[in-house]
């Protein structure tokens, strides 16, 4: 066969993979979309387990809520552009059906409209256009959820292997710790660098010096965030459509992914609501505060026996997580010079701290508690257990909430992090008391 027969040949087959390419995009839409509805409750259940469970106490290392944030704004933003994609593709399936049925499309002769009307109908009036619009608006679709899938995980793997890189320092030489607040804005620096190069189509690339300069930085975070798997997209859009319309979009993705992942870190988003009791959520009872509403979705933070306490004694699991351990905790009840003037870390000394960390209030009122730390098997929760004396308390509704104190420059700073209502259904003891004594004598029980 001649080198001219073969380019034909390869052009054939190559406009047969296009045409053809829809069967593919539907099923691997429909396949991966189905997979796609089961991952954030997975995502999100392994990352309550790490954040649980991943340490003992004041020991090294914590589970960042940022990874499971941004895992799950990749997933919803995949979930939201393959969802398009099937819809654009039924479309698309109907007007293909539509153009063997009816080969004229819309017959305007018939209509007798006013004009101005048959303009408006008349601009989709033709099937094969409408067609290929929407043949380039669904390949657009689909390869446009790809990139800003593996642009998202391209992050979720940078952070992964800078957060492996330290923690391997951090064992050679303890004494790197040390550091740790230079490590966040340095990451930002980076990150900031970077993600500008990006939205603006590689604006430091076309400097004549800083290009340069640019180069090695570029080239390392290519391989850290996977760009070589969606580069090729990425630059599809960039030199085949508007600078400014490409520009304008990545602007709009990294904003909303950002805001995104920031929202469903502090769970401040629409998704998260459930997980929401603290200020603004007065009106809210959230079940996985009371042991018997709760099922399989537990607090993370305070977890009272029964939203109706029957008796005078009521016990509160407050459940323990390793984010505040280093970033608050140890500091504030200055762990490490205990350590080192005892020389040795008890049981005792890891109470003690705990206890400065939480305060527990009744109805506005600061308790004074003891503390006992526990496991709860049933819940899978780890935690300080203690119980409240409730001998005192009116019948009715009352209010539990536990508070962190987080030592800042001005001073300890109370963060309110659980706010629990409960109704107690019996009568003091003083009232007991005044109620026998106030019975007539004449009244007895008998046997």
């Amino acid at each position: 066969m001649s080198e001219n027969g073969k380019v034909k040949e390869h052009r054939n087959w190559l406009q047969w993979v296009q045409e053809q390419s829809w069967e593919p995009e539907i099923l691997i839409s429909g396949i991966v979309l189905f997979a796609l509805f089961q991952i954030p409750p997975i995502i999100k259940g392994a990352n309550e387990f790490l954040d649980l469970n991943s340490i003992l106490i004041f020991s090294d290392g914590n589970v960042d809520e940022m990874m499971a944030a941004i895992l799950l704004t990749a997933n919803y933003w995949l979930i939201l552009g393959f969802t398009t994609h099937l819809i654009g593709r039924s479309i698309w399936a109907a007007f293909i059906g539509l153009s063997y049925v009816y080969v004229d499309g819309i017959r305007m002769d018939k209509l007798k409209y006013g004009e101005r009307y048959k303009k408006i109908i008349s601009r989709s009036g033709n099937y094969r256009e409408l067609i290929e619009k929407l043949e380039k608006f669904c390949s657009r679709v689909f390869a446009v959820s790809f990139l800003l899938f593996m642009c998202i995980l391209g992050v979720f793997f940078f952070l992964t292997v800078i957060g492996l890189i330290i923690a391997l320092l951090l064992e050679v030489d303890p004494d790197l710790e040390t550091t740790g607040p230079y490590i966040d804005p340095v990451l930002q620096t980076i990150g900031i660098i970077y993600l500008f190069d990006f939205v603006t189509l590689g604006l430091i690339k076309r400097i004549p010096i800083v290009n340069v300069i640019y180069y090695p930085f570029y080239r390392m975070m290519s391989f850290l965030t996977l760009a070589p798997l969606y580069r090729s997209i990425y630059y599809g859009f960039v030199t085949n459509h508007k600078s400014w319309k490409v520009g304008l979009w990545m602007i709009i993705f990294s904003g909303i992914t950002i805001f995104a992942v920031s929202s469903i870190e502090q769970q401040e988003n629409f998704i998260d609501i459930r997980e929401l009791k603290s200020n603004g959520g007065e009106n809210y009872i959230f079940p996985g505060n009371y042991r018997n509403l709760a099922g399989e979705k537990p607090s993370k933070r305070l977890i009272l026996e029964s939203d109706i306490i029957e008796s005078d004694v009521a016990r509160v699991l407050i459940v323990h997580g390793s984010q505040y351990e280093e970033k608050a905790i140890l500091d504030q009840c200055n762990f490490q010079a205990v350590i080192d003037s005892s020389g040795f870390a008890s049981d005792s000394i890891k109470m003690a701290c705990l206890q400065q960390f939480i305060l527990l209030q009744l109805d506005g009122e600061n308790l004074e508690q003891q503390f006992f730390y526990t496991e709860d098997r049933q819940l899978e929760r780890q935690g300080l257990l203690t119980y409240l004396d409730l001998a005192e308390v009116d019948r009715g509704m009352h209010e539990l909430r536990m508070f962190y104190l987080l030592d800042n420059d001005e001073g300890i700073d109370s963060l309110l992090v659980s706010d629990v209502e409960f109704f107690k259904n019996s009568l003091p003891l003083v009232e007991l008391k005044r109620t026998s004594q106030d019975l007539p004598d004449s009244l007895s029980i008998e046997n």
